[in-house]
């Protein structure tokens, strides 16, 4: 008797109320076992997969069908690849970043994953808490809650997110304040602050 996969395990992290759910993921398994774990994942719950591989990342771990699988299991699959124990280009990311706040917000389930769950999906995840209106240290302390270790990865990825709160919050805010979101359509990544009210 065959039985279906499981899902992926995925840890869901306590952060911002609103309708949606923010999780992470290690990677799925690949190769043959790779439409499964997306249906599974599908099956789960999850609206959104976002991979943080890069393509050559995600080709070496038999992933390289993700983006069909995923959306072939009813999955919205979005690339946003950075290089392990890296952290990316605020103005590169912030689009995407913004996107997916938007999705949160609509009620969907979205699920970061890279290699491990520590690095490049936390370093996601708390992005989107801080859009939401979190500090980054609360951030990081919801997610690493979550995944139930240490995240994430390097001192520059926790750094990182120091600036792009600064960046994104209105005012350039101290890093230790929660705060109310700014309305995202006020951000752009050539002038990612918020204009004067």
């Amino acid at each position: 008797m065959m039985t279906e996969p499981s899902a992926p395990a995925v840890y869901t992290v306590a952060g911002p109320r609103g309708p949606g759910r923010l999780s992470t993921m290690a990677r799925p398994r690949g190769h043959g076992r790779l439409a499964g774990d997306m249906a599974a994942l599908r099956g789960a719950g999850a609206d959104v997969v976002v991979c943080a591989l890069p393509d050559a990342e995600r080709t070496e771990l038999g992933l390289a069908d993700e983006p069909r699988l995923a959306e072939a299991a009813g999955l919205r699959f979005i690339a946003l690849p950075i290089p392990d124990f890296t952290v990316p280009s605020i103005p590169v990311v912030l689009p995407v970043l913004r996107e997916l706040t938007e999705e949160l917000r609509a009620g969907a389930h979205v699920v970061a994953h890279c290699r491990c769950a520590i690095g490049r999906s936390s370093l996601i995840a708390v992005c989107l808490m801080i859009l939401e209106g979190m500090a980054p240290e609360t951030a990081w302390t919801a997610m690493e809650r979550a995944r139930g270790t240490r995240v994430p990865d390097t001192e520059e990825q926790r750094a990182w997110t120091l600036e792009f709160y600064r960046l994104v919050s209105p005012g350039g805010q101290h890093p230790g304040q929660d705060r109310v979101a700014a309305p995202l359509d006020q951000l752009s990544p050539a002038d990612p602050q918020p204009p004067d009210r």
